[in-house]
This record gives structure tokens, C-alpha cells and sequence, in this order.
């Protein structure tokens, strides 16, 4: 019988584990506009802090749009581990969801991004929070009902002198001048 193999997390297990903070991305299943339904977010919302708290992850911010979710989750013991975190909340979402009715929340996997020391939370959540906006579903952040953060009132951020955006979203040139610059920062440090 064929098994499924998980794809494997590009860094090593100890990149993910400890006090560290993370940009992630979860697709729904085919892209499926699932999060427009104000109980199902309200429900997985309710399943990210339960699972969150249990398994000592902290909610920066997290935004819902209709085919993902956004998530800055920072671990908040020596013994977080992101990849079990992730595995949990997934999980149980989805059996919540099977409960109300609602199969197949998730896609395989997720995206991932480690956020360095030079990298700035304020700077992942802002680009988190403007996402309805990018998106034009609403003209400012304020009026998109599925963000938050667990940790501020989000509301109350003001845009940050720095930018933040992911790095799948990078051209290859782009990449290759931050990494140069942080590979610099390393050598001068």
C-alpha cells in the first residue's frame, strides 16, 4: 500500500523549534474560498487559541482571506515546535469543521518563513493585516472583520518605516540581494 510522505521542511527540525517567530501561509483545499463564512472563522479562530495556548505559541497577528490563511506565530518556550503546532491546529480545525459540516478545510502543507533577527514583526503583521486591502475586498485595513492578533489591538498599528514581504514572493534578484546583505550583516557581526 502506498503511503503518503510529507513533504520535508526545507530548514532543519531546530529551525523550527524554541522562541522564534514565523510568517506562515495555509491554503484551503483547491483554493476553495472557505473563509468567507463569519462561523467557520469564528470556529478555527476558537482551535488556533486553544491549540495555540496549549502548545505554548503565541498569536502575533493572523489574517483570513477567502482562500488562506495568514499567521505570525512566535513560540513562546524553548520546547515549541512549529511543525507539531501547525499538525495540531490543522487537525482539529478540520475535525471542528466535520462536525458543523464542512470537509476538506485544508491543503497539504503549508508555507513557511522564518523571521530573522533584521526582520520585523510590526512589518510581517502590517503586510498580514494589508492583505484585504491588496486584495481590494475592502479600502482599509480596519474594515476587514477576519484579522487580529491575539497579542495587540491591531486596529492601533501604524505603518512601518520598514516592508515586509514574503519570501516566495521574491524574484530571484531580490533574493539574492537580501540574502548578500544578510550574509554581510553576519560577516560584520
Amino acid at each position: 500500500m502506498d503511503r503518503f510522505l510529507r513533504k520535508r521542511n526545507r530548514l532543519s527540525p531546530e529551525a523550527y523549534r524554541g522562541r522564534k517567530a514565523y510568517f506562515l501561509t495555509l491554503c484551503t483545499w483547491d483554493r476553495k474560498r472557505g473563509f468567507v463564512d463569519s462561523g467557520l472563522v469564528e470556529m478555527i479562530l476558537g482551535v488556533l487559541r486553544d491549540v495555540c495556548v496549549r502548545i505554548s505559541f503565541g498569536v502575533y497577528a493572523y489574517c483570513f482571506m477567502p482562500d488562506h490563511l495568514h499567521l505570525i506565530v512566535t513560540g513562546e518556550d524553548d520546547s515549541s515546535e512549529l511543525p507539531g503546532m501547525v499538525r495540531a491546529f490543522k487537525s482539529l480545525a478540520a475535525g471542528a469543521g466535520a462536525e458543523i459540516g464542512v470537509f476538506d478545510i485544508w491543503q497539504k502543507g503549508y508555507y513557511d518563513h522564518v523571521l530573522r533577527s533584521g526582520e520585523s514583526m510590526d512589518s510581517a503583521a502590517w503586510y498580514v493585516f494589508m492583505n484585504p486591502v491588496r486584495a481590494g475586498l475592502v479600502g482599509r485595513m480596519e474594515e476587514w472583520e477576519f484579522s487580529g492578533s491575539f497579542v495587540f489591538e491591531s486596529g492601533m498599528m501604524v505603518p512601518p518605516s520598514d516592508l515586509f514581504e514574503p519570501p516566495w514572493k521574491r524574484t530571484a534578484e531580490e533574493a539574492r540581494i537580501i540574502e548578500g546583505t544578510s550574509v554581510k550583516r553576519r560577516m560584520a557581526s
